[in-house]
């Protein structure tokens, strides 16, 4: 399902034959820098996986512009105000100022390639499709049994019957959930309807036996592990579970992780923290890396915010600290989106730092999450009501205010660097 991202064009460029190209093969790439990472530090090593990866498929030469869009387009419009922006076309390096306005145009029509996000492309493959349950408090719990989870502890041979899951799209170019460069598979179905979801069209659970549009086997997704595996292997590189919510399909994700790991690949569960101690013994055994979004410190802020109960937002918690007294080696991350008065008070910041300490040894840092207005165009294409209508995205200097902090409290926090 992935045909557009980095990795599988710079896999695409890789299977040209060399002797039909006596030539030679240039492969002039453009990549935005938060593509390759959140911080700054971490963009070097998964630009070397990348460039690892693409000669591991037997690649040949490869032009890389790092850039952001908004750096061209803004020298596009005032070029004397970046004399030394030099870029790569076609093979060669130029003054950016150098060119002519048409020229210029065109190198801004290029793919810029960036990190993943659910995409738009999928959502008018869903909409007949009947959703199982799309008032989430009907899956407090876990889905029915019926669909993609066996309450029974029999297991089915893994090599007579794959392990089928509903599965909205997978990425294969993700270096923003877990380390190294990852496969992010963006699981159909969520138990919350929160406010900021930037993928509503993933909310709505849908069986894969009747909608095999959304029907993906544990098969097909290590499938396309092995495929990237060249750029997937180092760094600490894998497969990271996001959503919708994947520990809706515990059996599903169970799978995937485990031959993922006979890979040597690391796995990375991004949840809200559904469920209850059944389904997370299910996965966690299997699990590196969990990134865990709390919504609120306040039970009431964080229902409101959820769009589900009080109760159910217990659970993350219950999450955090199960796998605090019983997967010491997993590495906990607790993700934490910002929204102005809201989710920066002090009274917040002060109860989530004191939950975070809680959480030793297996808690690694708060990621801040500012708010953004992107995904909102996904509810006009399915005639929805955009439920923050007014909120403007969160000021990144305010985020750098409460990663400070934080900071100052004793928890260690991470920001994303423009």
């Amino acid at each position: 399902r992935d045909k557009n991202g980095a990795i599988a064009s710079l896999s695409s460029v890789a299977k040209l034959p060399y002797n039909s190209c006596m030539d030679g093969i240039s492969n002039t790439f453009c990549l935005t820098p938060t593509a390759l990472g959140k911080k700054t530090v971490e963009r070097p090593k998964n630009l070397v996986s990348l460039l690892d990866g693409y000669f591991g498929k037997m690649g040949h030469h490869i032009n890389i512009n790092v850039l952001n869009r908004e750096l061209l387009e803004d020298a596009h419009l005032h070029p004397d105000k970046y004399p030394d922006l030099t870029i790569r076309v076609s093979g060669y390096a130029v003054r950016f100022n150098q060119l002519t306005p048409e020229q210029r145009e065109e190198v801004l029509k290029r793919t810029m390639h960036g990190s993943a996000i659910a995409s738009n492309s999928h959502l008018s493959s869903i909409p007949h499709c009947e959703c199982f349950a799309d008032n989430p408090t009907s899956v407090d719990l876990a889905l029915s049994p019926t669909l993609f989870d066996d309450e029974s502890d029999v297991e089915e041979d893994p090599e007579v019957a794959p392990v089928i899951g509903s599965v909205h799209s997978l990425e294969t170019f993700s270096s923003n959930d877990g380390p190294g460069i990852r496969c992010l598979v963006f699981l159909q179905g969520c138990s919350k309807r929160c406010k900021f979801c930037s993928n509503p069209e993933t909310q709505c659970i849908i069986d894969p036996f009747k909608c095999p549009e959304v029907a993906m086997s544990d098969r097909d997704v290590v499938g396309v592990l092995k495929k990237y595996e060249h750029f997937l292997s180092p760094n600490d590189g894998g497969v990271t579970f996001s959503g919708g919510e994947p520990l809706l399909q515990p059996t599903f994700v169970k799978s995937v992780f485990e031959k993922a790991k006979d890979m040597g690949l690391t796995t990375c569960l991004d949840t809200s923290g559904h469920g209850n101690p059944r389904i997370w013994s299910k996965v966690l055994p299997q699990t590196d890396y969990v990134m865990l979004c709390i919504k609120g410190m306040d039970l009431k802020l964080a229902s409101f915010i959820s769009g589900v109960s009080e109760e159910n937002n217990k659970r993350a918690r219950e999450l955090a600290k199960y796998i605090r007294d019983n997967y010491k080696n997993i590495k906990l991350s607790l993700r934490w989106v910002l929204m102005k008065d809201t989710t920066d008070t002090d009274k917040e910041l002060k109860a989530l730092a004191s939950f975070a300490k809680e959480l030793s040894p297996v808690f690694t840092h708060v990621e801040l999450l500012p708010y953004h207005v992107l995904g909102k165009e996904k509810y006009e294409m399915m005639n929805l009501e955009y439920p923050l209508e007014g909120m403007e995205p969160y000021d990144y200097q305010d985020a750098v205010e409460v990663k400070e902090k934080l900071e100052s409290m004793g928890v260690q926090a991470i920001l994303a660097d423009h």
